[in-house]
């Protein structure tokens, strides 16, 4: 994979939009991505499905918001699905079953009802089966979003 995807990838997730949080910006969405990013790393997600209820998932997200100071805890369904509103990630919903409000979560048991899955673009996936690229991207994210949370 070209250093030209990483660099387009990493202007994509520098420019994730974020909502507000207590202390301002939430880190939910940052949070998130690299704890999908963590999740590659030790091989507990192998193939581009990302499920809203992995243990291990949420393991790691609620363990980088413990890490990062968040105070208040922010569910891993809230990110998971607005991160959608960037353009790498993607929801894979049954039978084109959305939610009618794109600004409010619906709720786990609407979630589970109708949606199959999220993924990344193809080619961030394949970029993230990289060490190198992994914390390149991640390196990337903390700095943007995460320097002033330590």
């Amino acid at each position: 994979m070209s250093g030209v995807w990483a660099c387009i990838y990493k202007d994509m997730l520098l420019s994730i939009r974020q909502g507000n949080g207590c202390n301002g910006k939430s880190i939910a969405k940052p949070v998130l991505l690299l704890a999908i990013i963590q999740v590659i790393s030790l091989k507990r997600l192998c193939h581009n499905r990302i499920l809203w209820n992995d243990t291990c998932l949420r393991e790691e997200y609620e363990g980088l918001l413990r890490c990062y100071g968040e105070q208040n805890e922010i569910p891993l369904i809230v990110p998971y699905y607005h991160l959608a509103s960037a353009p790498f990630y993607h929801l894979i919903w049954q039978n084109e079953n959305r939610p009618p409000i794109k600004g409010h979560t619906p709720s786990a048991k609407y979630l589970r009802e109708n949606l199959l899955y999220a993924k990344l673009d193809d080619e961030l996936w394949d970029l993230l089966q990289d060490a190198e690229n992994r914390e390149y991207l991640k390196r990337s994210i903390i700095e943007r979003y995460l320097t002033e949370k330590l």
